[in-house]
């Protein structure tokens, strides 16, 4: 009897996995008629506004350079074709964690829309730098 369910089990799993259409590995965002919001002439602010709650000792972050920032865009549901335009930001970043822990000097990776960080990444965790397929962050050009 277990077998029996098992293999029915089995079978249902098939289907369930069967079923999904898989997504066009070729899709790209139309970048014609995007709207990437208002241009964030206030992205140092809004930078250093994450850095104090990332760090405990707000006053002794320093940040070593930021990027101007660029339109850019996030996919976030691939197979609906959901997309949020924006901007990004590099910026390197370095300071005192906490009383007992200094944070060495990293490359950031900030995704801002409409005056917020809609996401952020350690760009040096190497596995962060894909955006979407084929579209890596690229920092190194607005320095």
């Amino acid at each position: 009897m277990k077998k029996v369910i098992l293999m029915i089990s089995f079978a249902f799993l098939l289907v369930a996995c069967s079923s999904q259409k898989p997504t066009d590995p070729n899709w790209r965002p139309d970048l014609t008629t995007a709207n990437f919001g208002k241009y964030p002439t206030n992205y140092p602010a809004i930078i250093k506004k994450w850095g104090e709650k990332n760090f405990d000792n707000h006053n002794m972050i320093s940040y070593l350079s930021m990027s101007n920032p660029r339109e850019e865009y996030l996919v976030i549901n691939p197979d609906d074709k959901d997309v949020i335009y924006g901007y990004s930001v590099c910026a390197i970043i370095g300071g005192i964690k906490n009383e007992s822990y200094y944070k060495p000097f990293k490359k950031y990776w900030f995704f801002i829309r409409d005056g917020k960080i809609i996401e952020q990444r350690d760009l040096d965790a190497g596995y962060n730098t894909v955006i979407y397929r084929d579209h890596k962050i690229n920092c190194d050009d607005k320095y």
